[in-house]
């Protein structure tokens, strides 16, 4: 039952429900099917990412990457119905009834917060959920090498994380607006739908505006956005044309703009940003893009060889001042070979860092051969054989300072 309401549309706060001991099943997993939060307390207590229910359909959890179907019985319809009409509010209600879409920030107190997708599917409702976590997330919690963070530290410029669903896109720039709001003075505004993670003000002064109520959309919110006297700006998603040459000129003008885009590469990256514009305007862009650019990060997260978790794998590229020279003059294929040779400089590629994994005993190698984009290459550093600039030496490509030092 909601025992009280908060500002926001999407909002609602619940106190945690009783807790039960249930039954084990043959699968190992049995949760009450009467009420929504007794599944998403278990979340909790399975360190599972995920909740899959649809009526008609029995429940199930991700688990470090992996779905475990429960024994319990499937939701019909009526329950499914109830479940989402009670964590919605009027407005959301009517929303979701004409799009069949929607999603909501759901917080049982004192536990933890809950990024909601409600959706049909086949005229049946379903949701999936995503546990985040309540308590803030620090840098040094997440296993992600130093030059992530220093991105943090620049003053202004374009930084990018981008991977698949589920991949800790968030869960990074959260530990980044982490440290900045510890370590700095600054004015932090956080553009999202819905907002996942809410920071307490330490250093820094902060402004978490959800789309939909706060401002109509994301292009508006970030064209107005500068009016706002911001030093950092977090943008939950780049989604056209408008909203990313809004953002590069915030860039261009002293702010720090954070986003992600789900693209699974580096330059898969660059040429999806520079693909909305079209091409009377993309030069433009591109130069643009390669002034502003403090880094982009691609990550994917792995089973642990271990089985307890997963980590990170990572492709990172930063604004040196020749990456920017690459991007503006449109040579994207390079950068990949930009990336191989500038690990002095905290680039790597998604292989460097599987074969890095791997000779750390943290994932199967199998597993690194299966995920990695170009296997070959990777079996034959894995037995310790390189090739071509691989074998090399090679010395810095640039005399100058990292570009989150020059910002």
């Amino acid at each position: 039952m909601c025992v009280s309401r908060f500002a926001f549309n999407r909002f609602c706060f619940y106190d945690e429900p009783e807790r039960h001991t249930h039954p084990e099943g043959n699968r190992g997993i049995r949760v009450s099917p009467n009420n929504l939060n007794l599944y998403l307390i278990k979340m909790i207590e399975l360190s599972a990412s995920d909740l899959y229910l649809r009526a008609n359909r029995p429940p199930a959890f991700r688990i470090h990457g992996k779905i475990h179907v429960l024994d319990d019985p499937a939701p019909t319809d009526d329950q499914m119905r109830q479940w989402t009409q009670d964590i919605m509010t009027p407005i959301a209600k009517e929303r979701f009834d004409a799009s069949g879409d929607m999603d909501i920030a759901y917080i049982i107190e004192g536990k933890a917060r809950y990024r909601i997708n409600l959706f049909t599917a086949g005229g049946h409702i379903g949701l999936v959920a995503r546990l985040i976590p309540i308590e803030s997330i620090s840098f040094p919690d997440l296993n992600l090498p130093d030059s992530i963070l220093e991105m943090a530290n620049a003053t202004h410029g374009f930084v990018l994380v981008v991977g698949p669903t589920g991949c800790g896109k968030s869960t990074t720039l959260a530990a980044m607006i982490d440290h900045i709001n510890r370590s700095r003075e600054a004015h932090i505004v956080t553009i999202e739908d819905p907002v996942e993670f809410y920071h307490t003000e330490n250093k820094s002064l902060i402004d978490h505006r959800l789309v939909g109520f706060d401002t109509e959309t994301f292009a508006s919110a970030i064209r107005h956005v500068v009016r706002q006297s911001p030093d950092v700006v977090l943008i939950g998603e780049l989604r056209d044309a408008d909203s990313i040459q809004s953002a590069f000129s915030a860039a261009l003008t002293g702010h720090l703009i954070l986003s992600t885009l789900h693209t699974t590469s580096v330059v898969q990256s660059v040429d999806r940003m520079l693909g909305y514009f079209p091409p009377e305007s993309r030069r433009q862009a591109q130069i643009d893009f390669a002034t502003t650019l403090v880094g982009i990060v691609s990550m994917r997260l792995l089973p642990r060889a271990d089985g307890h978790g997963r980590v990170p794998a990572l492709e990172i590229l930063r604004g040196t001042p020749t990456v920017r020279r690459i991007i503006s003059e449109g040579l994207f294929a390079e950068l990949y070979d930009i990336m191989k040779r500038s690990s002095d400089r905290g680039m790597c590629t998604f292989n460097q860092s599987l074969l890095d994994l791997c000779n750390r005993r943290l994932i199967d190698p199998d597993l690194a051969l299966r995920v990695s984009p170009n296997p070959e290459e990777l079996r034959l550093n894995i037995q310790g054989m390189f090739t071509g600039i691989d074998s090399i030496d090679m010395r810095p490509l640039d005399d100058e300072e990292d570009s989150t030092k020059e910002l």
